[in-house]
């Protein structure tokens, strides 16, 4: 009898971990579907150049105020699934309606909507799989990595439908995708792992903010994360002005995103190995550099040769980020911490640097936006070099162990 209920929970949770990749599969695989062909869109409606810096650089300030409430409301009444469920087709629904207006109004409105909704698919996804992760012992990056894939999956595959039936597709596949993401949620588990809420929302925020090193790692994922969100916008003009065609835009998505999957997974290794503050490190470093490179106009060929660049900085960067805000935040308010974070670096950090990038892409070109969002992330490096080495860094074990025996207090 044993034996059976044994084998039964170790089905359970196969399939509860097929569902919670799958997720990650399609939710991503929608982003993936938007995001690097979007520009496609508004080229075929004539948007102009500023309009489409507007729309790319105001609608993320919409996440700056739902995605905390999404997460106040789901640390509050514990109901992240269902949030997602609602939130994933009310996108999906609200995209639909993109083919069918052609107006630099219509488009703002929509998008607009869209976001409010779309906005709650990371923080609150992230959260349930961190729950799962920890309660089954496993790397959160092993889940998140099955994003990577989706997204480049839908790069490729998406491009090829626009190529044959025109910028409609994005919106379909995008809505298929999402769609199928909230069916996948049914067999996930919700692990209510946090505390009761006891406090104001408005007081949750106020904790957060007084937590030296989460106010300093989300400094930093305003220019790291926000550089990163407009590179994915401004890519497509980048690689046509260095020689490339509309077409190799979704091969490019295809191996850079591809790319992030390995690295997810490399990335639970380097933590192991050398700490997650100096994994988060690593990857902001290479970032930076990587937007620098792109600036000095490389070749086509090159920017495909090492495509595994953005596994290193993108891929380990996501992977590890998540898990900062999770250690580093109290348990009861982790989904509203999650929230913030990616609020500020893919609202207010990637308004920022899309309106900035469009403007230097206008007053100079598009080799020094790139040169801008290098420099940008550079000055990510710093809140993050403080979190290491400054007065609010972790002690290693060894240095805790030496500061116990000097006070005089037993180790455990």
């Amino acid at each position: 009898m044993s034996e059976a209920r044994s084998s039964q929970a170790s089905e359970e949770r196969a399939a509860q971990r097929v569902s919670l990749n799958a997720f990650y599969l399609f939710a991503y695989y929608g982003f993936g579907s938007f995001f690097p062909l979007i520009t496609q869109y508004y080229e075929s409606i004539r948007l102009t150049g500023t309009q489409i810096g507007i729309i790319s650089a105001v609608t993320p300030v919409i996440s700056i105020v739902t995605q905390p409430l999404w997460g106040m409301i789901c640390d509050r009444f514990h109901i992240r699934k269902q949030v997602l469920m609602l939130t994933l087709a009310a996108a999906g629904a609200v995209g639909l309606l993109f083919p069918a207006v052609s107006t630099f109004a219509w488009v703002f409105l929509l998008y607009i909507a869209m976001s409010v909704f779309q906005s709650a698919v990371v923080p609150v996804s992230d959260s349930l799989a961190l729950g799962y992760a920890k309660r089954h012992n496993i790397q959160f990056g092993d889940i998140r990595m099955w994003g990577a894939v989706g997204f480049a999956l839908a790069a490729f595959l998406t491009g090829l439908a626009v190529e044959q039936w025109g910028p409609a597709a994005i919106f379909y596949s995008y809505c298929g995708a999402y769609l199928i993401a909230g069916l996948c949620l049914r067999r996930i588990p919700e692990h209510a792992e946090a505390a009761p809420f006891t406090v104001s929302v408005f007081k949750g925020l106020t904790e957060l903010i007084r937590l030296p090193r989460f106010v300093l790692f989300l400094a930093a994922s305003f220019f790291i994360f926000g550089a990163i969100n407009a590179h994915n916008i401004w890519f497509s003009l980048y690689y046509q002005h260095i020689g490339g065609t509309v077409a190799g835009v979704g091969l490019a998505f295809l191996l850079f995103a591809g790319s992030e999957a390995p690295f997810m997974k490399i990335a639970g290794f380097f933590v192991r190995r050398w700490g997650l503050e100096l994994t988060i490190l690593l990857a902001g470093t290479v970032s930076a550099l990587r937007w620098l490179w792109y600036s000095t106009a490389p070749g086509t060929t090159a920017v495909i040769a090492l495509f595994f660049i953005q596994g290193l900085s993108v891929g380990c960067y996501l992977a590890t980020a998540a898990q900062f805000v999770r250690e580093n935040t109290p348990a009861s308010l982790q989904v509203t911490a999650l929230a913030l974070y990616a609020s500020v670096g893919n609202g207010l950090g990637s308004m920022t640097c899309n309106l900035v990038g469009g403007w230097i892409k206008d007053a100079f070109s598009i080799l020094d936006t790139y040169l801008f969002f290098g420099l940008a992330t550079a000055a990510g490096l710093i809140p993050l070099l403080i979190i290491r080495f400054g007065p609010w860094k972790h002690s290693a074990p060894e240095e805790k162990q030496q500061e116990q025996l000097a006070s005089g207090q037993p180790s455990r």
